[in-house]
Order: structure tokens, then sequence, then C-alpha cells
């Protein structure tokens, strides 16, 4: 389901993105932009709590 949602998105936004350069849209442009870097951050951030997580749980064995 995750992949589903994952690949949705991509291909919404690259739908999204070229129809935006078609209509000169800059501004809808930067803001595509603008989520698709804080959706990596907060990947970035999710993997990087998830490993904290894994490392305190075998701490606490």
């Amino acid at each position: 389901m995750m992949m589903s949602l994952k690949r949705d998105f991509i291909m919404n936004c690259e739908a999204e993105r070229t129809h935006q350069k078609e209509k000169n849209w800059k501004w809808k442009l930067d803001l595509i932009d603008k989520c698709q870097k804080e959706k990596e951050e907060l990947k970035d951030e999710n993997v990087n709590l998830k490993r904290q997580l894994a490392l305190r749980s075998q701490l606490n064995k």
C-alpha cells in the first residue's frame, strides 16, 4: 500500500510539474519543489528516528 501511495505521489508531482511548466506558473513549481524537499527531509528524519529507537531497544536488553 505504501509503495503505491509513494508511486502515485511521484507521478502526481511529475504530472503537476509538467502542467505548471506549460502554464509558466513558477510560483507553483517552487511550491512543488518545496513540498518534495520537505517530504525527503521528513523521510530522512523518520529513518534516523527508527535507527535511534532500534539502538535504544538493543541497549535496554
